[in-house]
């Protein structure tokens, strides 16, 4: 008996056959490499814990022990990822080491979901699944999107999920659900609000002032329910100087040359799908309906002379840059020309995990030109900051911190760079029991006013 199902034979059959499979492939694909890639990285280094990470899974476990967030535990991060890690504290009943499982596998979730749906965004915008797949793939250009969910949770991972699921929201004519999800991406990191912005303007263009107002009343929602609790703490203060001002203060020191350099090191060869996506940007402009492409590439385009510590930051950036990769893919329905696509982006994904992972596998040499690169770009770079306070003396590090269970008397225990340029630029002190406290003479209302308002 004949089967009736059979391999595709010719590139239109495959293109065809991935156009009607998009979706699992789609899902599964990510599953996959998001979920091997993990299992083989805790494998190598079991239970590695970033450092940043340590200090959001620690202050989960510490909040659930009585401490507060912003007075006991100074950080610039908003609060949701806080709200996520003390649930993951309380189902792991005090242990450090299942928090941490269960930490790598909600990261590994918010990863996957966040490919899949950069994949159903574009499909919603092109009705196209070999355009989907190419768009989602090109998110693995971003090597430590997928490369570093084994070291532990991390807010961008969460803003990212929620920040292209508001946009799919918003494309699906669901403008307060839209709404409240992109307040839930700014919640979890500052740079989700671009994101929270144009979600209200693609709900004004789409429903007009209806769809505007249900965005900003989805979006208000989120946004109360957060600083409620804050508020009735007596912390609201905390949370401004520390998840507004002192981000802005934190702004580090760059040259133009040095900071585009530091995108080529952080992305490899990978810096190939930019102009790949700049292409799709313009069909996108062309199309009036998916303008926010476009500008949503060129907002997170900015962001680069913002706030750029590491390739991870990129990630809102790579949804916009994948979207119009998508686009480009739809725009081109020729079998031949939709195959030099895939082949680019393959391409491009190995070639910038060779670029990021080499140190990783093996005695492998290190890619062609990433020396020279590694030497331009220490000419051009500039110190961060003119000066910093000296690193106080026989504090335990962050890991030491976690797995001991420790409760440190200063609120100042994870360390960064922001944080003591901040407290040093407003007269504050490294050594200090409780944080968040006013920086300025004039009350809150006054400055905010004076801040504001002209004159």
């Amino acid at each position: 008996m004949r089967s009736t199902t059979s391999l595709p034979r010719s590139r239109r059959g495959l293109s065809d056959a991935v156009d009607r499979h998009w979706f699992r492939l789609l899902l599964g694909g990510s599953a996959l490499v998001v979920g091997v890639v993990t299992l083989l990285q805790f494998w190598a280094a079991p239970f590695y814990i970033n450092k940043d990470s340590a200090l959001f899974q620690h202050a989960g476990w510490s909040i659930l022990n009585g401490a507060e967030l912003y007075v006991d535990i100074w950080d610039l991060k908003p609060p949701l990822i806080y709200f996520v890690t003390v649930v993951l504290a309380a189902v792991s009943f005090g242990d450090m080491a299942v928090l941490h499982v269960l930490s790598v596998i909600v990261a590994v979730a918010a990863v996957v979901a966040g490919i899949t749906l950069v994949g159903v965004l574009t499909h919603r915008l092109t009705d196209d699944g070999v355009a989907a797949i190419l768009a989602a793939g090109s998110m693995l250009v971003l090597t430590s999107l997928y490369g570093f969910p084994y070291a532990g949770i991390r807010p961008k991972y969460l803003a990212f999920c929620c920040g292209v699921g508001a946009l799919v929201l918003a494309v699906d004519d669901r403008p307060f659900v839209a709404g409240g999800v992109g307040a839930m991406a700014a919640g979890f990191w500052q740079l989700g609000a671009p994101i929270a912005l144009l979600v209200v303007g693609m709900s004004a263009q789409r429903g007009g002032w209806d769809g505007l107002w249900r965005a900003i009343g989805g979006g208000a929602t989120v946004t109360v329910l957060t600083v409620v609790p804050f508020v009735a703490q007596g912390n609201a203060v905390p949370l401004f100087v520390e998840t507004v001002l002192a981000p802005l203060y934190g702004v580090e020191g760059y040259t133009i040359v040095g900071r585009l350099l530091r995108f080529v090191i952080e992305i490899g060869y990978g810096v190939a799908i930019v102009p790949l996506a700049v292409a799709g940007w313009g069909l996108a402009v062309a199309d009036r309906d998916h303008w926010w492409v476009a500008v949503g590439g060129g907002l997170y385009l900015f962001q680069l002379f913002l706030e750029f510590q590491g390739a991870i930051e990129l990630v809102l950036l790579f949804v916009f840059l994948a979207v119009g990769v998508g686009l480009l893919v739809a725009e081109w329905s020729r079998p031949s020309s939709r195959a030099v696509i895939a082949g680019c982006v393959v391409l491009l994904i190995v070639t910038s995990g060779y670029w990021n992972l080499h140190g990783v596998v093996g005695e492998s040499p290190e890619p062609p030109g990433r020396a020279a690169i590694d030497a331009e770009y220490d000419r051009w770079e500039v110190p961060k900051y003119d000066s910093l306070p000296d690193d106080p003396e026989g504090w335990p590090s962050m890991e030491t911190i976690y797995w001991e269970k420790r409760q440190p008397d200063q609120c100042h225990y994870r360390l960064g760079l922001k944080q003591q340029y901040f407290e040093q630029e407003t007269g504050g002190s490294l050594y200090k029991s409780t944080c968040g406290q006013w920086p300025f003479a004039e009350p809150p209302a006054e400055w905010l006013a004076g801040a504001v308002l002209p004159g």
